[in-house]
C-alpha cells in the first residue's frame, strides 16, 4: 500500500467505527457454517449502530436513508458458537448519498467485506434531498 493510500478493506485499522455482534445457532444453515443472509444481517447491524451514533438515524426523522445498492464479499466460513467485530468506515461522500465499507472480522480475520451505498430523502416526499453541513461533517469524521 503506497503512503496515503486507504487501508485494505481486509484490514481490521481501514475502520473507524466498531460494534460487535454475536454469531447465532440460528445463523447456520444445512452445511453447519454461517448462512450467506446471517452475514448481511450481520452488515446491518453495524450500519443501523453507525448511523444511530452519527445522528442519521433517529426514529421518524424527516430525513431519512434508503440503501440504493448492497455489494457483499465473502472471504471465509463463520461457525457458532462465536463473536465477530464489524468496522464501519465512509468511503466517499455524494451530493445526496454517501458510501460505507463494511468488514465483519472473526478475530483479526475478515470473513466478509461489504459497501453499501445509502441516499438522504426527505421522509414525506420520498425524495433525495442534498446531505446539510451537518450530516457532511459527521460522516467525514469517519472517512
Amino acid at each position: 500500500m503506497s503512503a496515503g493510500a486507504p487501508a485494505a478493506a481486509t484490514d481490521p485499522a481501514a475502520y473507524r467505527f466498531w460494534t460487535d455482534e454475536q454469531i447465532r445457532f440460528a445463523d447456520l444453515d444445512l452445511l453447519g457454517h454461517v448462512n450467506n443472509i446471517a452475514f448481511t444481517v450481520y452488515a446491518e447491524s453495524g450500519r443501523a449502530a453507525f448511523l444511530r451514533e452519527t445522528g442519521l438515524w433517529v426514529p421518524f426523522a424527516p430525513r431519512q436513508n434508503v440503501i440504493v445498492r448492497l455489494e457483499l464479499d465473502y472471504r471465509r466460513e463463520l461457525h457458532y458458537p462465536g463473536r465477530l467485530r464489524v468496522g464501519l468506515r465512509v468511503l466517499e461522500l455524494g451530493r445526496s448519498s454517501f458510501r460505507l465499507g463494511i468488514g465483519l472480522f472473526d478475530g483479526e480475520h475478515c470473513a466478509a467485506t461489504a459497501e453499501t451505498v445509502l441516499v438522504r430523502i426527505d421522509a414525506e416526499s420520498r425524495k433525495a434531498v442534498a446531505l446539510d453541513a451537518g450530516e457532511r461533517a459527521r460522516l467525514s469524521a469517519y472517512a
